[in-house]
């Protein structure tokens, strides 16, 4: 069952097919984590979906166009995005007899809102995605994510921001990072940033400024078969990021001040892409054995429960 919070006791009981929950009169749902105790917010519903209905609401998500670029993979919302008892099913498949299209051999899911926010609060209740293999490859070859995106802006000024990016959360990243090789409960909540310097865009990634853009965090439990909540604040001054209620970091708010998406998507990682030139690049499953042993967990889903999104009164 949905898990929901209020500000207010005016509660009613709604079922929905075989899932019940509770419903709010006058929307007075506050986040999960402690920024809510210490301000007021208001729900932005153009920005929020409990998944409740029969069929994903297309006026809020962006169906075919508008996508994010990929390399890697190509998105098919039709086949890949569906709901299932109040929960918004995000799936990634390998083409049919590893067809190429446009040097890609997958396609998956993506939920990426019409609307943009600059600052607010937003959270969302997740399950990754289960790839079960046997060895010690289990769980390699997708990212769950929930992230904020702007588009890109070449014509700011030196020093601006042409474009940015908050990760919420990556979940199922495998990352290699300082010595250490993470597992399948190391989660990242990372910034990302392009930057106009002398008149050309500069790439700003976490790995070379941790200290501004790099966060991990240890989750307690397998989050590819546990929900979590994970939520993220973003004001003028700071960004923090939140697990189940609870705050995991912050970094100082910079640069991510253009207009950004919501976004919830399944994502390729290794061994079935490779990152070079700023991007996630196809490898072509069939030709490699660690990516052939990993295609048996195909096809695979992550769950969203809910995405909720507000700005403070």
């Amino acid at each position: 069952m949905k898990k929901i919070h209020y500000s207010i006791a005016i509660l009613g009981l709604l079922t929905l097919g075989c899932k019940t929950k509770l419903v709010s009169q006058n929307e007075g749902v506050q986040p999960m984590s402690v920024v809510g105790t210490s301000a007021n917010w208001e729900l932005v519903n153009d920005l929020s979906d409990e998944f409740n209905t029969d069929e994903i609401d297309w006026k809020k998500w962006y169906k075919t166009d508008k996508l994010p670029n990929t390399t890697g993979w190509k998105w098919n919302n039709e086949q890949n995005v569906k709901l299932a008892n109040g929960v918004a099913e995000l799936t990634m498949r390998h083409n049919d007899n590893n067809q190429a299209d446009g040097e890609t051999y997958f396609k998956s899911g993506i939920l990426k809102s019409k609307e943009t926010m600059v600052t607010g609060y937003v959270e969302a209740r997740i399950k990754g995605a289960v790839i079960d293999v046997p060895g010690p490859k289990n769980g390699f070859g997708v990212c769950p994510s929930f992230w904020l995106y702007s588009d890109f802006d070449r014509s700011v000024k030196n020093g601006k921001t042409i474009y940015c990016e908050i990760d919420v959360v990556e979940l199922q990243q495998f990352d290699w990072h300082n010595g250490h090789q993470d597992d399948i409960q190391d989660s990242d909540h990372n910034l990302h940033l392009v930057k106009m310097e002398k008149g050309k865009g500069v790439w700003y990634r976490p790995k070379k400024h941790p200290e501004t853009q790099l966060n991990k965090f240890r989750m307690p439990d397998d989050p590819s078969k546990n929900y979590h909540v994970y939520g993220c604040e973003v004001n003028e001054k700071e960004i923090i990021w939140y697990v189940d209620g609870k705050e995991i970091a912050r970094k100082p708010n910079t640069d991510w001040y253009r207009p950004m998406n919501v976004t919830a998507s399944l994502g390729l990682r290794r061994p079935f892409v490779k990152f070079s030139n700023n991007a996630n690049r196809a490898v072509n499953p069939l030709e490699g054995e660690e990516a052939k042993k990993q295609l048996a967990g195909m096809p695979t889903s992550m769950y969203v429960d809910y995405i909720r999104v507000w700005k403070k009164r």
